[in-house]
């Protein structure tokens, strides 16, 4: 299973700015345009070292990228603020999925949840981590996704897997078919293991 990356139109705003910035335009070309949905002031380096973390770990500089992170995490007095949700969730990301640190990865991510309980991606990703060693747990997480996206294939499909796995045939069929539905690539990950036509 792989940890899902969707980037949201905050992190998609910011990445954008980060650009902006690196290619020297500044941040007063980012700040125009439509604000976020926080109502917290979070100082400016706080969301510049977010920038600067999105831009690291665009280019694979995960250890750079984890430096700004958690310094954009530390500029954020309140800590409280979308900016440290989003910093703790791409620290849980590159701890789960270059690291294989799945205990540190949780800890970023049920942060980030804290702060940011609609994080989606972060409650996707705790699913994932959680599916071999906690099975039931996991599927409670995965629920919370489909309860929010009901059409998330990736969730439908490993949700599905996993209540295959453990035992509800009926239902395992029905999300993994629902997931090759909206998403036919998934159908090359269904396991030799896993009858389909039940």
């Amino acid at each position: 299973m792989k940890t899902l990356r969707v980037t949201s139109k905050i992190e998609q705003k910011v990445l954008v700015c980060a650009v902006v910035v690196a290619l020297g335009a500044g941040l007063a070309a980012c700040s125009s345009g439509s604000s976020t949905t926080s109502t917290t002031t979070v100082p400016q380096s706080a969301k510049t070292y977010l920038q600067q973390g999105l831009l690291a770990q665009k280019v694979g500089n995960y250890s750079q990228a984890m430096v700004n992170y958690q310094k954009a995490i530390a500029a954020d007095p309140s800590n409280a603020g979308e900016i440290a949700a989003l910093a703790y969730y791409d620290l849980g990301v590159i701890s789960q999925r270059t690291r294989g640190e799945l205990a540190l990865s949780r800890s970023y991510y049920h942060k980030a949840l804290a702060l940011d309980p609609k994080l989606i991606n972060a409650t996707y990703n705790l699913a994932i981590s959680y599916s071999p060693t906690n099975p039931i747990y996991a599927q409670t997480l995965f629920d919370r996704v489909l309860a929010k996206q009901p059409n998330n294939a990736s969730a439908l499909f490993y949700s599905g897997l996993l209540a295959y796995r453990q035992g509800n045939i009926t239902l395992g069929v029905q999300r993994m078919k629902s997931a090759i539905a909206i998403n036919p690539k998934l159908a090359s990950r269904v396991p030799s293991t896993v009858n389909l036509n039940q």
